[in-house]
C-alpha cells in the first residue's frame, strides 16, 4: 500500500469514527430533548445546555476537520484520473471547512456569552435577537442557514469525486455512488434552508447517513485493494 492509499485509509477511519459519534449523539439528543420545533424550546436548550449538547458540537468540529482531510486525500487520489475536474472540485472544500468550523465552534464559545449577556444586560431583547441568529439547532437562525449552505457547497465535490470513483472497481464504484447521492441530498438540504422548507432541509441529515455509508464502503474497497 503506497502513501496515498495509507493516508486515504487513515482519513476514512477518522471520518468514520467521528461521524458515527455524531450520529449517536444526534439520536441521544433527539430522545432526550425531542425535536426543536419552537424558538422558545431552542432558547431553553441553550440556556441550560447538557453534556450531550457540548459534546455534539465539539465532535462536530472534529467531523469538519476529518472530512476536510478526507476530501483533500480524495483529491490527490482522483487527480490522476482527471486533474482539472478534481482541482475544480477541491476549491469548494476549504469554504465548507471555514463555514462549518465557525458554526460549530460558535455554539460552545459565542453562544454561551450571548446567553450570559442576555441574563445580565439591560438590553435583553437585543441579545434575544442575536440569540435567534446564533442557535444552530433553530432552523430559522443565521448560523443554521450557513451550516446548510456549507454542506450544500461540499455537495459539489461529493458529486464530482463520487462520479470519478464510480469509474473504479465494484466496491469503489458503490462508494462513489453513495458519495454522489450524499452530495445531491446535501444540496437539496441547502435549498430547503433557503426556501424555509422543512422537508427539503432533511436532505442534510439524509446526506450525513449516506456519507457514513460511503465511508464504510470506501474503507472496504481500500482493505480489499480495490482502490
Amino acid at each position: 500500500m503506497n502513501d496515498k492509499h495509507k493516508w486515504l485509509r487513515i482519513s476514512v477511519v477518522l471520518c468514520l469514527v467521528f461521524t458515527i459519534i455524531w450520529l449517536v449523539l444526534m439520536i441521544v439528543s433527539l430522545l432526550k430533548t425531542g425535536p426543536i420545533d419552537s424558538f422558545e424550546k431552542a432558547v431553553s436548550l441553550v440556556k441550560n445546555p447538557n453534556v450531550i449538547f457540548d459534546l455534539s458540537y465539539i465532535n462536530a468540529v472534529f467531523v469538519t476537520i476529518t472530512t476536510t482531510m478526507f476530501f483533500t486525500i480524495l483529491y490527490l487520489y482522483c487527480k490522476t484520473r482527471d486533474p482539472e475536474l478534481s482541482l475544480m472540485s477541491f476549491v469548494f472544500v476549504p469554504v465548507y471547512c471555514i463555514f462549518n468550523l465557525f458554526v460549530y465552534y460558535s455554539q460552545v464559545t459565542i453562544l454561551p456569552r450571548i446567553v450570559s449577556q442576555m441574563n445580565t444586560s439591560g438590553f435583553p431583547e437585543m441579545y434575544k435577537i442575536m440569540l435567534g441568529q446564533f442557535i444552530q439547532v433553530w432552523p430559522h437562525s443565521g448560523v443554521a442557514i450557513i451550516n446548510g449552505f456549507a454542506y450544500g457547497i461540499l455537495g459539489i465535490p461529493s458529486i464530482i469525486f463520487g462520479n470519478l470513483l464510480m469509474k473504479g472497481r465494484r466496491l469503489t464504484a458503490i462508494g462513489g455512488l453513495l458519495l454522489l447521492l450524499n452530495g445531491v441530498a446535501c444540496i437539496v438540504g441547502s435549498i430547503g434552508y433557503v426556501m424555509n422548507n422543512e422537508i427539503l432541509t432533511a436532505g442534510s441529515v439524509i446526506g450525513g447517513v449516506l456519507y457514513l455509508l460511503s465511508l464504510i464502503v470506501i474503507l472496504m474497497a481500500i482493505c480489499r485493494n480495490e482502490m
